[in-house]
């Protein structure tokens, strides 16, 4: 038998807080959305001009022992590229040197991938004390051009895993008589689930917006349990970014993410970003959480991405959502145009 400290009692309150109030909902959040789009919209699968893979680390309630932590990796690209020709190279006049036709096309060569096809995936690991949650999905898009714009349908499928330490979780001499921790008894302490993502984006040159739908299925969350019945919740999400080319060096994008699910309050974040020469970006956000987000990163030989942000909570109640900080390594492989990244 097993007796709790303060810090894992709460840390088991907070397990089954999150089951029974919001059952399931997607427990990972991410301020560097944009970088990890593909986690709450499939449709942006193969948006970019090589394989997007990245990794990365969130760590919450920084200095607090067991603190939720997140883990990620996510890997995405076109399955068929279709680039564009430019017709000076049959059309100018004889020069004498051929490498200017190459640095033509680099020059004039779009920023937008244009792709019919694209597959990626995702696993999120998310601990929070002594809950844990796994999502892995697969994902695929299909796209059309418009003009100078390109419109990608997607979704995605995959499992959802949660697990509670089941391991001796006594309070005193008493078992736990809550309902949800007794369902998750009832099931070794581990549920999962298979669910479907939808999205749709849409973007060109100076301008993207994204429509997602999440937990499309609903699943019920305790199978063969009839103390309580519960299921999961569709999560809806939108985002929307601006363009400006200030000059050849300088792209400034403001933004906007929304974040939706019917049993919780609405939660929006506004950014800005500020990318030099195609290599360093400067970002901030605003949550209406009252949360401020300062975030920065570099693009190194059009291969490595590295990003770092740091929220910081403006209310007393947000003590707990202070100091978080979130890292995220990208590597742009197969880049054999040294494409620029079009998503953050």
């Amino acid at each position: 038998m097993k007796i709790f400290t303060l810090k894992r009692l709460f840390f088991l309150a907070l397990a089954l807080g999150i089951a029974q109030a919001s059952y399931a909902q997607q427990a990972f959040r991410f301020s560097q959305f944009f970088q990890n789009a593909i986690t709450f919209n499939p449709a942006v699968t193969g948006s970019e001009d090589f394989v997007d893979l990245k990794i990365g680390y969130r760590q919450q309630w920084s200095g607090l022992t067991d603190a939720p932590q997140t883990y990620f990796i996510s890997a995405h690209a076109p399955l068929e590229n279709k680039q564009r020709t430019y017709g000076f190279q049959n059309n100018s006049l004889r020069i004498s040197n051929p490498n200017v036709y190459n640095e033509l096309a680099q020059s004039r060569r779009p920023g937008l991938q244009n792709f019919s096809h694209g597959i990626g995936g995702y696993i999120v690991n998310d601990v929070q004390g002594i809950f844990q949650q796994t999502s892995g999905f697969l994902t695929y898009a299909m796209g059309y051009q418009f003009g100078n714009t390109i419109v990608s349908l997607g979704a995605g499928g995959g499992v959802v895993s949660r697990e509670l330490d089941m391991d001796g979780i006594v309070v005193g001499n008493s078992e736990v008589t809550d309902e949800v921790y007794q369902a998750y008894l009832a099931q070794q302490g581990r549920i999962s689930t298979f669910d479907l993502n939808l999205g749709l984006f849409i973007r060109n040159e100076r301008f993207f917006a994204g429509y997602s739908v999440n937990r499309v299925l609903q699943n019920e969350i305790f199978a063969n349990v009839d103390e309580i019945s519960a299921s999961t919740e569709m999560e809806h999400y939108g985002m929307l970014g601006l363009r400006f080319k200030v000059n050849n060096n300088l792209l400034v994008t403001p933004g906007a993410f929304v974040r939706y699910a019917p049993s919780e309050p609405l939660i929006y974040d506004l950014n800005l970003r500020l990318k030099y020469n195609d290599m360093l970006w400067l970002g901030a956000s605003y949550r209406n959480t009252q949360t401020v987000v300062a975030m920065a990163g570099i693009t190194i030989s059009n291969f490595i991405t590295l990003g770092y942000s740091y929220d910081l909570g403006l209310a007393e109640v947000n003590d707990f959502s202070s100091g978080i900080h979130e890292i995220g390594l990208g590597f742009m492989l197969f880049n054999k145009n040294d494409a620029n990244p079009y998503m953050w």
